[in-house]
């Protein structure tokens, strides 16, 4: 079989993402925080089930099957953008599943959550300030995974607490959200300020708050962007940190920052 080109889109290396079947918001994401010359390509976790959970569990029951719609694509690495899906199923089970899949598979396979860890302990954080637009028993899962992981949780707030399904996540306006979050989290010292979700849009909040607060900003789309580039061998270049952001920067503004 002759040699698979990537293409003048991706000659410096493939990202696969896959995403739920109705997020909008990771592919695009995870797109602008790529250096140049990396791509960044989607395949969609698929559940027929209407429950919430029954869909976060679901999307990782074969997440092999799902990387393997990208065919011969030389992927450098590939991100699975459900932060969700861990907290339900928990981390021993999440990260098999990942190995499983590496080990079918030619490249380092990185859960959202996974990526989280993976920055968290390489920036030497451990004191969070979680913050995420779950419903109640999706945070309570979420308070539980992190404290399981060793990380002590100072703070957890949700700004929409009271939605019904997590498919709510899609539908927020950040920009109506950045003086809350920052007027919340003005009276909470923590090293790091953590969005999780992969569904809500988090760089504007990201932009507006990076600086202003006592440790770094971080979500899980911009820390599995940076881990799939990491386990991927693949130097940031333009996106090199800077001491406000300490993961990735120089990413372009979309029209919502501008």
């Amino acid at each position: 079989m002759p040699p698979i080109m990537t293409g003048i889109y991706g000659h410096r290396g493939i990202i696969g993402l896959a995403t739920p079947q109705a997020n909008p918001t990771a592919e695009i994401e995870i797109s602008l925080l790529m250096p140049s010359g990396v791509a960044c390509v989607t395949a969609r976790m698929v559940s027929s089930a209407a429950e919430s959970r029954q869909r976060l569990i679901d999307y990782f029951a074969d997440i092999t099957t799902t990387l393997q719609r990208f065919d011969s694509m030389p992927l450098s690495s590939a991100g699975v953008a459900c932060t969700g899906s861990s907290y339900v199923l928990g981390y021993p089970q999440t990260d098999a599943q990942c190995r499983l899949s590496e080990s079918a598979l030619t490249y380092p396979v990185i859960c959202a959550a996974g990526a989280i860890e993976d920055a968290l302990v390489t920036l030497g954080l451990r004191r969070i300030a979680l913050l995420s637009p779950y419903p109640k028993w999706l945070m309570d899962l979420a308070e539980s995974y992190w404290i399981g992981r060793g990380f002590e949780l100072v703070d957890v707030f949700s700004p929409s607490a009271t939605q019904g399904d997590t498919r709510e996540i899609y539908s927020l306006d950040v920009t109506a959200l950045i003086d809350r979050i920052a007027d919340h989290w003005s009276s909470v010292d923590a090293d790091v300020y953590l969005i999780t979700g992969t569904g809500m849009p988090t760089l504007p909040l990201i932009d507006s708050l990076s600086g202003h607060m006592p440790g770094p900003v971080l979500s899980s789309n911009l820390c599995l962007a940076w881990s799939c580039l990491r386990s991927a061998g693949i130097h940031p270049a333009e996106r090199a940190a800077t001491a406000a952001l300490p993961l990735l920067a120089g990413w372009p503004k979309g029209p919502v920052l501008e």
